[in-house]
């Protein structure tokens, strides 16, 4: 069940992914669909959702794993969805990943078991499955980096911290 209000920590994608993964959005929203997707906050892999009322401890989990993880490298490998209502890139896991997510695993929003993707459209079963034979035919896997954390409130989206993984 998707809870109300709920904090989210995520791993962000540097400038140039970001910058990749918007064309792979814009594509599809070319389609004329919409979507339901969360616009404005920065692609990105979900590491946790938690109670609004673990906000400060949170803060300093991510103030300390941030000081201890090094930016790294990530591989964009394929296209995929959830039950044709969420469109996802997926990353190959690898130690880095795996050590945040670790760090910072919890599923207070919607119970369902992690599963490390960056969301490239949400929307109705129809609209997802026009955006996913759309990807199909212009993705390729593509590298990129993830540099920092983030947290979020949802819903209304209201961005809380954001902070930088060392160099």
């Amino acid at each position: 069940m998707m809870q109300n209000k709920f904090l989210t920590v995520f791993a962000v994608f540097d400038e140039a992914t970001q910058k990749k993964l918007k064309r792979f959005q814009d594509s599809v929203l070319g389609l004329g669909c919409p979507g339901t997707q969360t616009m404005n906050i920065p692609f990105h892999i979900s590491l946790g959702s938690f109670k609004v009322e673990d906000e400060r401890e949170l803060k300093a989990r991510i103030t300390s794993a941030c000081s201890h993880q090094r930016a790294f490298e990530i591989r964009l490998h394929k296209v995929g969805h959830f039950n044709n209502r969420v469109l996802f890139i997926e990353p190959e896991e690898n130690a880095p990943l795996r050590r945040l997510h670790d760090l910072f695993d919890g599923n207070f929003a919607d119970g369902f078991p992690w599963h490390a993707h960056a969301t490239i459209f949400c929307g109705e079963e129809a609209q997802v499955i026009k955006a996913k034979a759309c990807m199909d035919e212009i993705f390729a896997p593509i590298q990129g980096k993830i540099t920092g954390i983030q947290m979020g409130e949802f819903f209304p989206t209201r961005m809380i911290a954001a902070e930088n993984l060392c160099e």
